[in-house]
Order: structure tokens, then sequence, then C-alpha cells
């Protein structure tokens, strides 16, 4: 029981850290990790989260997010199919995000960047 609680404070700790730091709407940081992941030409991300969206079955919506920038908040389980936990510890280990924080940030980032790269001519 008391491991339970333990494992639960520390995520109730990053949830309170990023309300009070503002943390959830601040995405300089994870902005340009991300970009350095897969927004530019050849990043590595690329074709990682392309394989995974195959796999998942969400090829669909990255063809939406290529037609058109979008506003919509996006489910988390949609932004894990298409990046690695591994990936996601990382970003947020780089931004001193939490986990929760780090992944709205990417649903709020991936939509713009998948357009970017479109316009841009990428895949």
């Amino acid at each position: 029981m008391t491991d339970k609680i333990r494992d639960n404070f520390g995520g109730a700790l990053n949830t309170i850290a990023d309300k009070l730091t503002r943390a959830h709407g601040d995405h300089s940081g994870l902005s340009s990790a991300v970009i350095e992941y897969l927004g530019k030409e050849g990043s590595p991300g690329i074709p990682l989260v392309r394989a995974r969206a195959k796999n998942a079955g969400l090829d669909g919506l990255l063809e939406f997010w290529r037609k058109g920038p979008s506003q919509k908040s996006f489910e988390d389980t949609l932004i894990t199919a298409l990046i690695s936990e591994e990936q996601i510890q990382q970003f947020a280990s780089e931004t001193g995000l939490s986990r929760a924080a780090t992944v709205k940030g990417l649903a709020d980032i991936l939509p713009s960047l998948v357009y970017k790269n479109a316009i841009r001519g990428g895949k």
C-alpha cells in the first residue's frame, strides 16, 4: 500500500508543478526538441512516426494533418500511438515537463508540424 501511495505522489506533484509553472501551456523547449526529432528534412523521427502510424492504422490522421493545420485537441492515445513511450520520456527529461504535460504539448505541436512538413515538400 505504501508503494502505491509513493508511486502516485510523484504524479500528483508533477501535475501541481505543471499547473503552478504553467508548463502545460509553455511548449518552447518541447517545440525545439520535437523539431529536432521530426521537424527537419532527414529527421530521425519522421520514418518512425510514419511506421507507428501505419501499424496503428493512423495513416489517415497524418494525411488529415498534412492537409491543413488543426486546432482540434487530440486524445493522448493518438499521440502515444505515434510517439514511443521512450521518446516521450526523453522529451520530458529534456524539457523538465511531466509526462502528462509532454503528451499534451505533443498533441498541440504535432498536427502543425506535420502540416509544415507537408508544405515544405516532405512526406
